[in-house]
């Protein structure tokens, strides 16, 4: 009878799980506005999934089967499909983590899944409807900013100076983001991935005990990579041909953001190191987060952090090595 017990009460503690991964599919498609947020969550959910629970991953399948069906039903399918492209991201990361992959290459195979999901998803969208989404995102962000100078120059309420200023801004906008799309995506995908990282590796050690990566306050990248930097940076500034700029242009971007999080990395060490409070500390993590002058300071920190060692984690590392030599 005990036995027959246990296994309702599994076979309901099942069924709960796979409700919830599947409401986190299907609010974004019910109220993007109020929920929209939840898209980003996914990955982690599916990293977290893994984790926790043995069948984790059937949990995972049987939610997204049961979402996509709803969202027929419903007519959300395009939105569920972005939704299903995120899934692959937190699996990758998960299988990283098992493989004891370090914390980089971990966040490099996961955003690679992640934009090879998303090409698929714009390659086949584009080849049902004849539209391309992002295309057609641009287009709309252009007949946007028409709308709204054309408000501002017939309602006089804004002065001659500030109106050119804004139109000028406009037109610049409108003439650099198509250029720097590429590099938008990919940044999308990089904050995705490091975002999930970032909390799933807290969340799995918390509920689980276990710890996928070394605390963030260790996280590095390789030292090669600075030389990705230096030529992107090199190449965006010499005048090397309009499509060579580009390029260049586009890799400094996202080199740039990978560099702000091995900053970010940093500052967290320190605040850890020097005691800091933990509200204080979560307080200065936003205003780092989310200024731009903070910003600039954690990039500027994760690429000097290249040559001085800040954390002084070559060193460790070379008396590791030393002592199980």
């Amino acid at each position: 009878m005990s036995e027959e017990i246990d296994k309702s009460n599994y076979g309901i503690r099942s069924l709960q799980h796979i409700l919830l991964f599947c409401l986190v599919l299907l609010l974004p498609t019910l109220q993007g506005a109020l929920f929209g947020w939840l898209h980003f969550i996914v990955p982690l959910a599916v990293f977290f999934y893994i984790y926790k629970w043995e069948n984790g991953f059937t949990y995972i399948i049987a939610g997204l089967v049961i979402a996509m069906l709803v969202s027929l039903v419903i007519g959300s399918f395009q939105i569920m499909l972005f939704s299903a492209a995120l899934v692959p991201a937190g699996y990758s990361l998960a299988q990283s983590a098992f493989r004891s992959d370090s914390p980089a290459a971990s966040g490099f195979k996961a955003t690679v899944m992640l934009v090879i999901c998303w090409i698929l998803l714009l390659a086949g969208e584009t080849l049902i409807t004849g539209i391309n989404p992002v295309v057609d995102f641009l287009g709309s962000l252009d007949t946007n900013i028409e709308q709204t100078l054309i408000y501002y120059r017939q309602s006089g309420t804004m002065a001659p100076d500030t109106l050119a200023i804004l139109e000028q801004s406009f037109v610049q906008m409108k003439a650099a983001l198509p250029k720097v799309m590429v590099s938008i995506i990919l940044s999308l995908a990089l904050a995705i991935t490091w975002f999930t990282m970032l909390l799933g590796n807290r969340m799995v050690l918390k509920f689980t005990g276990y710890r996928p990566w070394t605390d963030i306050k260790t996280w590095q990248l390789p030292e090669r990579l600075i030389w990705l930097l230096i030529i992107a940076a090199l190449t965006a500034i010499l005048p090397l041909g309009s499509t060579i700029r580009l390029i260049g242009l586009n890799v400094l971007i996202v080199s740039s953001l990978v560099y702000f999080f091995q900053g970010f990395s940093i500052f967290v060490f320190f605040l850890h190191k020097w005691g800091v409070p933990l509200f204080l500390r979560f307080m200065l993590y936003g205003m780092m987060l989310f200024q731009s002058f903070g910003t600039v300071v954690l990039l500027v920190v994760g690429i000097g952090d290249v040559w001085l060692d800040l954390r002084r984690l070559k060193k460790q590392n070379a008396h590791t090595n030393t002592d199980s030599e």
